[in-house]
């Protein structure tokens, strides 16, 4: 079978957003109520090159999996999709803003795709900042992988002139976090294809990453290397244990006692250095020295004894002072200040404050919207529930960031 090319989003995108006259339009149709539009599906469309979905072999899986859904059961209206009307020279478009991989698995279907999807349309329409913002806050079904949440934050950094901190805190995520999918999406070739192709998990190539620190190739080369070691070995995904070569831990001890001269020690323990590390010989003669073969790390536990606890000293209970002694002076001002006792018999309760009257304006109702989008064939669906954690849009949009100080990104195709 063919191998099919994976579609990688880039980290630049410019869209020139020309939102269309959605009011104006319904009401010279005379529309009266509704949010939710069923769409034709050729009137439905993607913003071009917006959506950060990787097409990977595992959304492939996925996509397929909703659209055997959708060809056996229909299309949940339950579920709509989002949009806003976009002007285009050829007339009204509704450009796509939630529900990317349903609306990619409906046009999977050829002959067996419903005619019409159910749309919210949203008005006025959204900021390119929110959209993208919104790409990591609406996705709670199949959140974006680590290298998609990157390329929104590189997009972020680069077109929004957002900073990181701003970035951070909007996309509900720690800074380490997304200094880590900026380390990843900012890679080498080799290991985001190895990530993407799921022949490594995205927290290994950022382990691997982080301990190359500035020099990512050699992460590539390793990470290279342990996939082709874990195909060799029939595993479908290199793991930790394919990384580099397998370490061996060697056990030294060295005694001491009260009164050991320091040098003994350091010589002692440098000799168990030597017995546990390949070295080679650098240089002749006098000018010879010995150099490690191999890598590795030392690591040094000392046990000594541990010191005493100095016991806390007893505390003395605090004397007690003697009660000052109110002057006659203070007491007779004292019975001065007291307040005469309320007379009984009156039996009256203050009246109750009348409560303010309600503002009249607040039983006023909005007038009804109207229905009609200028797109051919599109109708006001019926009204039913909606199941708003899929695409609530009377919950407000981020807000949008504020432009701070500028973050320098380097410059990657990806």
């Amino acid at each position: 079978m063919a191998k099919t090319p994976m579609t990688i989003p880039s980290s630049k995108v410019s869209i020139a957003l020309a939102a269309g006259s959605t009011e104006p339009a319904m009401k010279a149709a005379e529309a009266k109520s509704g949010k939710v539009f069923n769409v034709p599906v050729a009137a439905i469309q993607a913003i071009p090159g917006f959506n950060v979905r990787v097409d990977s072999p595992d959304y492939r899986q996925h996509r397929d999996m909703i659209a055997a859904s959708i060809k056996a059961n229909g299309y949940d209206s339950t579920k709509p999709l989002a949009g806003y009307v976009h002007k285009t020279d050829d007339g009204n478009v509704i450009y796509l803003t939630d529900g990317h991989t349903r609306l990619d698995a409906v046009k999977t279907l050829g002959e067996d795709a419903p005619a019409t999807l159910p749309v919210i349309v949203r008005s006025p329409a959204p900021s390119l900042t929110d959209l993208t913002i919104a790409l990591h806050t609406n996705n709670t079904g199949r959140p974006l992988s680590p290298f998609e949440l990157g390329v929104v934050v590189k997009r972020l950094l680069k077109g929004e002139g957002a900073t990181k901190e701003n970035i951070a805190e909007r996309l509900a995520v720690t800074p380490r976090y997304l200094d880590d999918v900026l380390l990843l999406v900012n890679s080498p070739k080799a290991v985001r294809t190895a990530v993407l192709e799921g022949n490594v998990s995205s927290t290994l190539a950022i382990q691997e990453l982080r301990k190359a620190g500035d020099d990512s190739d050699k992460a590539a080369e390793r990470i290279t290397a342990a996939v082709t070691k874990a195909k060799a070995s029939g595993k479908a995904k290199a793991t930790a244990k394919d990384v580099g070569v397998k370490m061996r831990k060697v056990k030294s001890t060295v005694s001491i006692a009260d009164g050991t001269d320091m040098k003994e020690i350091v010589k002692a323990v440098a000799a168990k250095v030597r017995e546990a590390i390949e070295a080679r010989t650098d240089g002749e003669g006098d000018d010879a020295i010995k150099l490690a073969a191999v890598d590795g790390t030392i690591s040094i536990v000392i046990e000594v004894p541990a010191p005493e606890k100095a016991k806390p000293a007893a505390k003395k209970p605090a004397a007690k002072k003697p009660a000052a002694k109110k002057s006659a002076a203070k007491a007779e001002a004292t019975s001065e200040t007291k307040p005469a006792a309320k007379k009984k018999g009156s039996g009256k309760k203050p009246a109750a404050e009348t409560p303010p009257a309600a503002d009249e304006d607040e039983n006023i109702s909005a007038d009804d919207d109207a229905d009609d989008l200028g797109i051919e064939g599109a109708e006001p669906a019926e009204e039913q529930e909606i199941d708003r954690t899929d695409a609530d849009l009377d919950m407000p949009l981020p807000p949008a960031v504020k432009n701070g100080d500028g973050v320098d990104d380097e410059e990657v195709d990806i």
